[in-house]
């Protein structure tokens, strides 16, 4: 059993945070990616996990902005 399960519950908690009522039907990979950009911050993602995660943002819906 490991001692102790803290980064288990805080990557939990995260999760529940993104994962709300408004937003329950994120995908996976999604989920994941956002996971990922809360978690370790910009500067610690490499330029192809950040240009992952931008792709999925735009194919969500259509901005009023361009990406």
């Amino acid at each position: 059993m490991p001692s102790s399960t803290a980064s288990v519950e805080r990557l939990f908690s995260l999760m529940n945070n993104l994962c709300t009522t408004n937003r329950n039907l994120l995908s996976q990979d999604t989920l994941t990616a956002l996971m990922m950009l809360c978690r370790e911050g910009c500067q610690q993602l490499s330029d192809d996990q950040t240009s992952k995660i931008v792709e999925i943002f735009k194919k969500m819906k259509e901005r009023d902005i361009a990406l």
